[in-house]
């Protein structure tokens, strides 16, 4: 960042976007209690950045006092110091990002690094969003309209830290595809598993074509020497983020031509799954792409690094850094990951319907065994689902087993933290069982279902930590056809290919 002793005359001063003045009392958005009580010098200089100001202004205005006055707002990090101009004839970069934050955690010191050599047009992707931190602190903001607003002016003021400009795509993040609506704490609380699950669900087709579509646009709309994507972390809108660049480039070619292609690896999934993030690359390597990878040529500064990130204030950004350079920084645990950008020499050579790394998320052998399973019992009459966690979209998943299996009655039986997604049956061909909370209930439950009902097809929803339980339960029944699945995905992408 600039240096805070640096305070020139021409450099800009703007406030960040998340606090209100009543009075002389500062808050945070949605807190109650003020943030700090402001001197009548320290209003006046908030209420003077109303629009971004000079420096020498902003001195004029406050008299001798004004630079102790902006170095403790800057300290405060209540605003930031804005460079007012940027060499002219700089080299056009298109970066997109699943949401808004993700340039910044994931290539913000690369940005920074580039900005006289490079004009970035930063496109986020999922700019319709609910999601903040506040929630996990109690606050009941969940207004989308207020909190797709305050990230975007976030997103605006990181693009102009690094010399661009800010486009909101408009599409909606996943979180908000689980129940378009303004919640309540009351409902974020009752379904804040079931939300946590549907990010790793894979989108349908309507959406991906959507995403797609998108970013054909964006190729057409705004022209540019290079075009940064991400590689695809394991949430449903990166995955969807990068295989709709990798749809569109390969169904329009021309809108790549005489254009670099670049991907970024994303942060926090870099460090807190590095295996699953190498095995995207291996899969995008596997379907013909080219990448050559070099770490970006940042200065170790990692203090830059999560201050440009903190912009974001509306996020939990010291979470999210953990595992980089800034996030070894703020909480001195030894453990930091470069920024990582590959430079795609070659397009893959073909798609799979489902999105080459989406596709991917789910291996081809727990497709296959999920395929057999709807297959042998596609005439059931009677079909058991054990719902030991969520699964994130209950209501598509009921109508697609409603359609792949014609003739079944289901009895369904749910964990308490899924309870609030099942809700009422939706149809008389289901009936719903709750059990409560403990690996003890589940036992009594299943030797229940063991003694007193007969055998039948039987679908045990369980996550990935708990497929041991599953397996020993599932033995209380030996005489039933269990399949054992950690998401939904796998028996979707296996419907799909039933006839």
């Amino acid at each position: 960042m600039i240096e805070h002793a640096e305070l020139r005359d021409g450099l800009l001063l703007i406030r960040r976007p998340h606090f209100q003045l009543h009075g002389n009392h500062l808050f945070w958005i949605g807190s109650k209690q003020p943030r700090q009580q402001f001197s009548e010098a320290e209003a006046g200089l908030w209420n003077l950045m109303r629009q971004p100001v000079t420096v020498k202004i902003a001195r004029e205005k406050c008299g001798d006092g004004a630079d102790t006055l902006i170095s403790g707002f800057l300290q405060s990090e209540l605003c930031e110091l804005l460079e007012p101009e940027f060499p002219q004839n700089r080299r056009r970069v298109l970066v997109i990002e699943p949401h808004a934050d993700d340039a910044a955690l994931s290539i913000g010191s690369t940005m920074w690094n580039q900005r006289l050599e490079c004009e970035f047009l930063i496109a986020t992707m999922a700019s319709r969003s609910n999601h903040t931190r506040y929630r996990d602190m109690g606050l009941d903001i969940f207004d989308v309209s207020e909190v797709t607003e305050i990230r975007r002016l976030e997103s605006e003021l990181f693009a102009r830290l690094v010399g661009g400009t800010h486009v909101s795509v408009g599409l909606t993040d996943s979180e908000l595809h689980y129940n378009d609506a303004n919640w309540t704490m009351d409902f974020f609380r009752r379904h804040r598993m079931s939300i946590r699950v549907s990010t790793s669900r894979i989108a349908d087709n309507v959406e991906r074509q959507r995403w797609t579509d998108a970013v054909r646009r964006l190729l057409e709309e705004h022209r540019s020497a290079e075009v940064w994507f991400p590689l695809g972390g394991p949430h449903t809108d990166h995955l969807l983020t990068a295989d709709a660049c990798f749809a569109a480039f390969l169904a329009n070619p021309s809108l790549t031509s005489g254009r670099i292609l670049r991907v970024y690896g994303e942060f926090p999934y870099m460090a807190r799954y590095p295996q699953q993030m190498q095995d995207s690359v291996n899969t995008l390597r596997k379907h013909g792409a080219v990448l050559d990878k070099a770490q970006s040529p940042i200065v170790q500064d990692p203090q830059q690094k999560r201050r440009l990130a903190a912009v974001y204030d509306s996020q939990d950004i010291d979470d999210m850094l953990e595992g980089s350079d800034a996030g070894a920084h703020s909480r001195s645990n030894g453990f930091a990951m470069p920024e990582t950008l590959w430079t795609l020499k070659e397009l893959p050579t073909k798609i799979h319907p489902s999105g080459i790394l989406s596709a991917a998320t789910t291996e081809p052998a727990l497709i296959d065994a999920a395929t057999e399973w709807a297959a042998r019992n596609k005439g059931t009459r009677n079909l058991r689902v054990l719902l030991l966690m969520p699964t994130g979209q209950w209501a598509g998943d009921l109508e697609m087993l409603f359609a792949a299996f014609p003739h079944a009655v289901f009895e369904v039986y749910v964990a308490t933290t899924a309870a609030a997604e099942v809700a009422a049956p939706a149809s008389d061909r289901v009936e719903v069982h709750v059990v409560a909370s403990g690996a003890f209930s589940w036992i009594i439950q299943s030797l229940g279902i063991a003694l007193t009902m007969k055998a039948c097809p039987t679908l045990f929803h369980v996550g990935e930590r708990r497929q041991w339980q599953a397996r020993f339960l599932s033995k209380l029944w030996p005489g039933s056809d269990t399949l054992i699945v950690e998401s939904m995905n796998q028996l979707v992408s296996a419907l799909r290919v039933i006839p």
